[in-house]
């Protein structure tokens, strides 16, 4: 009776063989392992591909540095030019200061009477 009940046990739960051929399908096989990555392979390409990423970074990092020092220089000349109102009274100074010149050199030689001249 238990040869029996063990019997029907094991064609219950015995394993249909198209199941494993199809399992035994998907494993990988030794074959199509030759066209699969290398492990350290894969390590080397990526450890390249790290100091790339970080040869990038410092390159940007040395330009946006060099941006900011071109931007710095650009707002300190600004920040030096005058503007153009303080324009406008320096150069109303320096026409007032040349009208005078020139009307003290007109007196001057306006001024000078021929006794002058003889001396």
């Amino acid at each position: 009776k238990m040869l029996f009940q063990s019997l029907e046990k094991l064609q219950k739960e015995k394993a249909d063989e198209q199941d494993v051929l199809a399992a035994m399908d998907m494993k990988a096989d030794k074959a199509a392992l030759g066209s699969k990555v290398d492990c350290s392979l894969f390590e080397r390409n990526m450890e390249l591909l790290d100091e790339r990423m970080q040869e990038l970074q410092s390159q940007i990092s040395g330009q946006k540095q060099h941006w900011n020092k071109v931007q710095q220089q650009f707002s300190d000349a600004m920040e030096e030019k005058l503007d153009r109102q303080e324009l406008k009274v320096f150069r109303r100074r320096l026409e007032d200061s040349w009208n005078r010149n020139i009307e003290e050199l007109e007196k001057r030689m306006l001024g000078d009477s021929g006794a002058g001249i003889k001396k």
